[in-house]
């Protein structure tokens, strides 16, 4: 009699720890991607996680069911990632097999990669969005759980990773529930899977977690804040804009967090980013112990009475809405530069100078690439409709979205 195994597929994950807060600009850091060729193992049934009374399955949490840590090679299986189909990631999986078009449920990733991790260094895995429930382990190791369709996540994986061969499993799982973000009745289409990229991010033990840039209200003065993350919180970080020759140091406290402020000379030049002028600066933020470079438009937006005032002056906006779907045959999620720039580049033939993105949040790569095509963007999150309130954890997790 064959052993119904598929329960071995992450069971060791039944008490999964939430992600850790998204490391910010994971671009700008040092990566390794994990996108392209997945195994994956349809489980409609979530055998792979619940018992017969719906109830996760605790085990030893170096109990795995890929065959490459099976500590006793006699192990009967039901499921086997290396016979299993694949999906590519980033891809929903409805438009990639016609079986799951409709398809609602649970679906098993598995991702080979190699790695050689250096002392005094941290790992994360970052994904940029999965939909909707995201459970992964490690080597055998529960690394985390995140709720949440088009957010992005990091689960820290700095003890589970290892020398060589290692391997990620992923459970996604995007049921529709009544005190979900969204609720059960939607209007637009329930993609699955681990929608958008995947990536290893390698950083000091002390890194630039987290940071914000904006201009000030009165647009003479750039102002924010930079949160560091590890054991040497009190660092100083200088903050350089090096295309206007501007700067500033500040010490972070023991939190790691510390705001700044840029006063801009009158003569400096700077140009404000606006849809006929989209001028994106360069931003440099070094810690003692890490360094990031991101792009930023700077510019202010605001309102007075029916009028919306981009620095400082009216402005017209035409735009129309879009979801976050691919342009063009097959369907599907959008995920790279190149969905992005076709999608805001028909917007721009049809005259629009701003977009909105309905009804979550869309990629970052298509908020970046409306920064440097000259085009606004209304963003949301998506909390409407029928949501069921009564749950504390919805609220939490409308929070998280935001």
């Amino acid at each position: 009699m064959k052993r119904i195994a598929i329960y071995t597929l992450l069971t060791l994950l039944a008490f999964p720890a939430a992600a850790v807060p998204a490391i910010h600009n994971v671009d700008g850091r040092t990566t390794v991607s994990l996108d392209g060729t997945w195994n994956a193992i349809v489980d409609p049934y979530e055998n792979g996680y619940y018992n017969y009374r719906m109830q996760p399955m605790p085990t030893p949490s170096t109990f795995f069911a890929d065959r490459h840590f099976y500590e006793n090679p006699t192990r009967l299986i039901e499921y086997d990632f290396d016979a299993a189909g694949t999906l590519e990631v980033p891809g929903d999986w409805n438009t990639q097999r016609e079986k799951l078009y409709y398809y609602e449920g649970t679906v098993w990733y598995r991702r080979l990669f190699d790695a050689a991790p250096q002392p005094g260094r941290r790992y994360f895995i970052h994904f940029d969005g999965a939909n909707y429930e995201t459970i992964a382990g490690l080597n055998g190791r529960i690394v985390g759980k995140h709720v949440g369709g088009f957010t992005a996540f990091d689960f820290e994986v700095t003890e589970q990773l290892k020398e060589g061969r290692n391997s990620l499993v992923v459970k996604v799982d995007n049921k529709r529930h009544a005190d979900g973000v969204p609720t059960v009745n939607t209007d637009w289409w329930n993609y699955g899977g681990i929608t958008r990229s995947v990536q290893l991010v390698d950083v000091p033990e002390t890194f630039i977690r987290d940071y914000a840039i904006r201009l000030t209200p009165g647009r003479d003065a750039v102002e924010g804040w930079v949160q560091l993350d590890g054991s040497r919180a009190s660092q100083e970080v200088r903050v350089e804009i090096p295309g206007l020759k501007m700067s500033a140091a500040v010490r972070t406290g023991g939190d790691g967090r510390a705001d700044f402020r840029i006063v801009i000379p009158r003569r400096s030049g700077i140009r404000f980013w606006c849809p006929e002028d989209p001028v994106l600066y360069e931003f440099v933020l070094t810690s003692e112990t890490d360094r990031v470079s991101d792009r930023v438009g700077l510019r202010t937006v605001e309102t007075q009475g029916s009028k919306i005032l981009l620095n400082g002056k009216e402005i017209f906006l035409r735009g129309i809405s879009i979801h976050d779907e691919r342009p063009g045959e097959p369907a599907g999620r959008t995920f790279s530069d190149a969905h992005a720039r076709t999608t805001l580049g028909w917007a721009k033939e049809l005259g629009c100078n701003f977009v909105r993105l309905a009804h979550y949040p869309h990629n970052e790569r298509m908020v970046r690439m409306a920064d440097e095509t000259g085009m606004l963007v209304w963003s949301e999150i998506p909390v409407y409709w029928t949501i069921d309130w009564s749950s504390a954890d919805t609220y939490a997790n409308t929070s998280w979205a935001a």
